[in-house]
C-alpha cells in the first residue's frame, strides 16, 4: 500500500485520493467524483454500476460497514432473478464489486479487503 496521495480535480474542486484511489476524506464525495474515478479507470458507469454504488453506500450508512459479497449477490438476484450472481457483478467491476463500489462511492476500503 502506498502512502502517497493524489489530487483529482472534479468540477473545479480538489479531491484527495490515497495511493489506492480511495478518497482520503469521504465528505469530499459527490456523484461526479465517481464519474471522474471511473473515467480515469476507463469505466463508463451505467445503471447497474450506480445501483451497486448506491446499495453499498446505503448499507455503509445503515450498518457502518459495506455489505459482504453474499448480501450484494442476494439483493442483486432479487432485481435480476435470472442473474448468475457474482459473475454478473464481477462483469461490472472486475477488480472486486464491493471494493470498487466503495472506491467509486467515496467510502473507505473495506476492512476485509486485502
Amino acid at each position: 500500500m502506498s502512502d502517497q496521495s493524489t489530487l483529482l480535480y472534479v468540477a473545479g474542486r480538489p479531491v484527495r485520493l490515497d495511493g489506492e484511489g480511495f478518497l482520503c476524506d469521504a465528505a469530499q464525495w459527490f456523484p461526479e467524483v465517481a464519474e471522474a474515478l471511473a473515467e480515469r479507470d476507463g469505466v463508463r458507469l451505467g445503471e447497474e454500476h450506480w445501483w451497486l454504488i448506491e446499495f453499498v453506500r446505503n448499507q455503509y450508512t445503515t450498518y457502518g460497514n459495506p455489505p459482504l459479497m453474499r448480501v450484494v449477490v442476494a439483493e442483486y438476484r432479487k432485481r435480476h432473478p435470472d442473474s448468475r450472481g457474482s459473475r454478473d457483478l464481477y462483469r461490472l467491476f472486475p477488480d472486486g464489486p464491493v471494493r470498487e463500489a466503495c472506491r467509486y462511492g467515496g467510502l473507505p476500503k473495506p476492512d476485509w479487503c486485502i
